[in-house]
């Protein structure tokens, strides 16, 4: 299949985090190949942006002729483009051969520093935007282009629509910097209004977020994305940059743009209860991977599911869409977490939030008498079932025999385990209130083996 082909144009950045390099990453990790023009040369850093040195017109219409007389350009994102003449010489180039185009107005970066001259702003409204497939301001550089003052959701849609007027098919407004726990970001067509809701990450101020965010979009538009589509799947994958960002200056997080941390996002969910369920399961796998002992992985891997309050069905469940494996080097975990995919945890968690709610996580472990020995060292109470007496109409087992379990013991036990049938591998597994539960649980069976 060929490859699409996605262009930036913007400044270069020499410490990784913004500009041509964050755009390469961002179209590398959706499959996308990506094409360059430069405008700038910066000296900055994760601390500041310190100098600026804009490339001669003739070298950018150069760069941007000869990409166009060999390549079909699928997308373009348009970053820092620095002043009037810049935007002119872009802005033509985009209207001649009619590209798709998502314009990243670049006015004030991470650091406060400010990459463009005064008359950038008149020349952006007036040459640019008439001919922008997606504009994505954040808030500041909305206030400025809009000259409306942002503070609430309304405030963002009117600038939404007033820089529409201004000729961008959509106009997107970032909304990391209005205050409150959830990022909010607004999507306007001309007629409606889409809004796209992330929680913040606490703690995290990272390098290059919107330009990786417009560079996403274009990838996305490049690979045939709608744009509410493009919008969404983007903002998934740089929260989960963001998440999995690091330090490695002495100022801002860089953005981990590896392709298994674009892959792995979080889905649309339809509650907040469902995002913070899903983000309390992450966050404790991250931390359960490491802790597991070759030792305590069945044949059939590990699964750890979460469910919501007052789970009913399946689809209430959060567990992993594959399995935490046995590899060379200890376990690793393969798949995402999403709702709805593990029948066989979900079926154990809800059999017991049907005596008590608040037990609402479970994971398998391997069944081994040592195994089993460690639970009872570690001071678990333990029950098991016995498959050969579960009744022929019965349509789970795991749920028969966790209530079989519970039933008999008059309490929730922290193990219940079974030793299997033909076909049917033996197995343990832990039982806790929510994922930390099981974690501190595996903690305690791991540190046990070390001992004994």
């Amino acid at each position: 299949m060929k490859k699409k082909i996605a262009l930036s144009i913007t400044g270069s950045d020499p410490s990784g985090g913004t500009g041509i390099q964050a755009d390469l990453k961002a179209f590398a990790s959706l499959g996308v190949h990506g094409t360059t023009v430069v405008t700038c040369i910066t000296a900055q850093n994760t601390q500041r942006v310190k100098e600026i040195h804009k490339l001669p017109l003739n070298i950018i219409e150069s760069q941007f002729d000869v990409l166009l007389d060999d390549f079909k350009i699928d997308a373009v994102k348009a970053g820092m483009l620095y002043d009037r003449k810049i935007v002119k010489c872009i802005a033509k180039k985009i209207k001649k051969h009619n590209l798709k185009s998502v314009v990243d107005p670049v006015m004030v970066a991470t650091s406060g520093d400010v990459p463009s001259e005064r008359d950038f702003v008149a020349a952006m409204k007036k040459e640019l935007l008439p001919y922008a497939y997606i504009t994505t301001p954040n808030i500041h550089e909305a206030q400025i282009l809009s000259e409306v003052k942002i503070e609430t959701i309304d405030d963002v849609k009117e600038a939404c629509s007033i820089i529409h007027e201004m000729g961008s098919q959509y106009v997107l407004i970032t909304g990391g910097h209005i205050e409150g726990s959830f990022a909010k970001d607004v999507l306007f067509n001309g007629k409606d209004y889409a809004i796209f809701s992330l929680p913040k990450i606490p703690d995290k101020k990272t390098h290059g977020s919107g330009c990786t965010f417009s560079s996403l979009i274009a990838g996305l538009l490049a690979l045939g994305e709608r744009p509410n589509d493009a919008v969404e799947r983007a903002k998934n994958i740089l929260w989960n940059m963001i998440y999995y960002g690091y330090n490695l200056g002495k100022g801002t997080d860089m953005l981990n743009n590896s392709l298994d941390v674009a892959n792995d996002v979080p889905h649309s969910f339809p509650t907040d209860d469902h995002f913070n369920t899903w983000l309390e399961l992450k966050k404790s796998v991250d931390a359960l991977v490491p802790l597991i002992p070759r030792e305590y992985i069945p044949e059939v891997g590990m699964n750890v599911g979460y469910a919501q309050a007052n789970a009913k069905t399946q689809k209430d469940i959060c567990a992993i869409d594959g399995r935490i494996v046995k590899t060379q080097d200890g376990a690793m975990g393969c798949g995402k977490m999403c709702f709805g995919s593990s029948k066989h945890i979900a079926s154990i968690i809800l059999a017991a939030m049907t005596f008590s709610p608040n037990i609402r996580c479970a994971l398998n472990i391997k069944y081994s008498k040592d195994n089993l020995k460690q639970c009872k060292r570690a001071g678990f109470s333990v029950g098991s079932f016995d498959r050969r007496y579960e009744p022929s109409t019965i349509s789970s087992t795991m749920e028969w025999g966790t209530k079989d379990v519970i039933t008999r013991l008059n309490h929730i036990p922290d193990v219940i385990y079974d030793t299997g049938a033909i076909g049917k591998e033996p197995m343990i597994r832990l039982l806790g209130r929510n994922p930390k539960d099981i974690v501190d649980k595996m903690r305690t069976l791991s540190e046990n083996l070390k001992k004994y």
